[in-house]
């Protein structure tokens, strides 16, 4: 939505651009090959959310709930710099797989 395309079609009032003279793109326009029906995804979702409460120690929402009431449980926010630090780095070459 911060394409000069998409701008030019209405979205620069979201970057406070619509009285602008001058446009900058914030954004680009690409196109991804269609990869099917999302319900393909959803197993390995469900999957990876079951391994998320497996390794906060919640065996379902409610109990995830009730750690974070207890403060038994704390989430914090990761920088990008952290996120970036904690992936894969440093390797000659590697290939990510999601599923």
């Amino acid at each position: 939505m911060g394409s000069l395309q998409a701008m030019t079609k209405g979205s620069d009032a979201r970057y406070l651009g619509d009285t602008l003279k001058l446009k900058v793109a914030q954004g680009v326009v690409g196109a991804v090959a269609d990869k099917g029906s999302v319900l393909r995804f959803i197993p390995y979702t469900m999957q990876a959310v079951k391994q998320g409460f497996q390794d906060l120690g919640a065996s379902s929402l409610q109990s995830a709930h009730d750690l974070l009431r207890s403060e038994s449980l704390r989430l914090e926010v990761r920088t990008g710099a952290a996120q970036v630090e904690g992936g894969i780095h440093g390797l000659v070459s590697y290939e990510k797989k999601a599923f």
